[in-house]
């Protein structure tokens, strides 16, 4: 989930303040011998993004679970505040970062499974005031790239698990691609060609869809204007990112090939120019146009060999092309309400008729969409073509109802 550096998402906000504040703190602890060589746990995926449940002690001796979304475009070992009060962590002085709040820690003892996770020297924070990592994704807390890259990593989109393994304990299956490993981040190259170019790409778990820079898909859109294309995040590309959203164009790809997959009906949405080859380019082993996200990643089961710098694909699943839905762009507050960003338009037209950005949405249907994860508010905007929506909506203090069409998007 990748914004203009001068918006940053949580995500991102938190890799800023540890590679500004931290430097590389991610130094591999000797193991215990006597701890398992790898676990294997359920792996949750909604909206496309992976999470596994972590277990702590509470002061009293009691266990502790939380949900933790894996990301291997994370920067930091994140805890959200109750989370930290319920185990007893103890809060360093605050931090402030492009106006969050984040306190730091020594990570406590975290198991997954039965295995205890390697922490020494890992970069931590409790991020201050929020009871999960970003409102509308129902997490405690973000396992990050630079504690994944100790691990060989298997996610399992379709067989819905999740695999740690110590180095060289595995014997890996799948497609090898070639994914260089920035060592301070911890993040994973790939390289992609489209349209009989090479592109480099984070691979990253972390957001719900693929994204490129603006100039890229700008180019791609002036080459080939009949491209099926939107302005405004809708789907699995509206993640809850606000204004970037509403500004975002959403384009359909030529095939991609990921080494010896060919993938269709691919489509990416635009973070702003300089996101991806600048920004984000620096914590990569060479410069990258975007990020590879779960719309491609949930069709297959994923090994990062992070000690051999490789990657292993095995495709078990199906991309995700639904855009068949009401093209409303949505953004979650902290209260668990719901506020309109923008009505995507397509053809210089909006998808629906009567909506305002900044309007609250109360209900899709028979959904009252207040503390609903995004996923469920996005998933109940979709639908059949010829079908509509009933939207319940508030503007100025009055309560008003529109009809939204289902369609193909792209």
């Amino acid at each position: 989930m990748i914004l203009d550096p001068k918006n940053l998402s949580l995500r991102l906000v938190v890799t800023f303040l540890c590679f500004g504040l931290c430097g590389d703190l991610s130094r591999a602890q000797p193991q215990n011998n006597a701890e398992p060589s790898s676990t294997t746990v359920a792996l949750h995926v909604e909206f496309n993004r992976p999470f596994i449940d972590l277990q702590f002690i509470k002061p009293d001796g009691s266990p502790r679970t939380a949900r933790f979304w894996v990301d291997t475009g994370g920067g930091a070992f994140l805890f959200c505040e109750p989370l930290a009060q319920d185990i007893g962590l103890k809060l360093g002085e605050e931090v402030r970062a492009e106006g969050e709040r984040f306190a730091p820690i020594t990570p406590p003892r975290t198991l997954l499974g039965t295995m205890a996770i390697d922490l020494e020297g890992a970069r931590a924070f409790v991020t201050l005031g929020k009871k999960t990592v970003t409102p509308g994704v129902d997490a405690e807390g973000l396992f990050p790239a630079h504690l994944l890259r100790r691990y060989h990593v298997i996610f399992d989109y379709p067989g819905r698990k999740f695999t740690l393994a110590k180095p060289g304990t595995v014997k890996p299956r799948g497609v090898r691609l070639e994914t260089p490993i920035n060592q301070g981040s911890g993040f994973p190259r790939l390289e992609v060609q489209i349209e009989g170019q090479t592109y480099g790409f984070l691979l990253d778990t972390g957001a719900s869809f693929t994204m490129i820079s603006r100039e890229q898909l700008d180019a791609w859109l002036k080459a080939k204007p009949e491209s099926p294309n939107v302005v405004g995040a809708v789907g699995a590309g509206n993640m809850g990112l606000g204004k970037t959203e509403a500004d975002a164009l959403m384009l359909g790809l030529a095939p991609i090939d990921l080494g010896p997959f060919k993938l269709n009906g691919v489509a990416a949405v635009s973070r702003p120019k300089g996101t991806f080859e600048q920004y984000m380019s620096k914590m990569m082993t060479k410069p990258i146009i975007g990020a590879l996200g779960g719309n491609v990643l949930r069709a297959f089961r994923i090994e990062i060999d992070y000690a051999n710098n490789a990657t292993y694909f095995e495709k078990t699943g199906s991309l995700d092309t639904n855009l068949v839905m009401s093209g409303l762009t949505v953004v979650a507050r902290e209260d668990g309400s719901y506020t309109v960003t923008t009505v995507a338009i397509q053809n210089g037209k909006p998808l629906i008729e009567g909506v305002l950005a900044g309007d609250h949405l109360i209900r899709i249907d028979k959904l009252d969409v207040t503390g609903a994860s995004l996923a469920t508010v996005v998933d109940a905007l979709r639908g059949k073509s010829g079908e509509e929506h009933t939207l319940v909506l508030e503007r100025d203090g009055k309560q008003l109802t529109i009809k939204a069409p289902v369609q193909r998007i792209m």
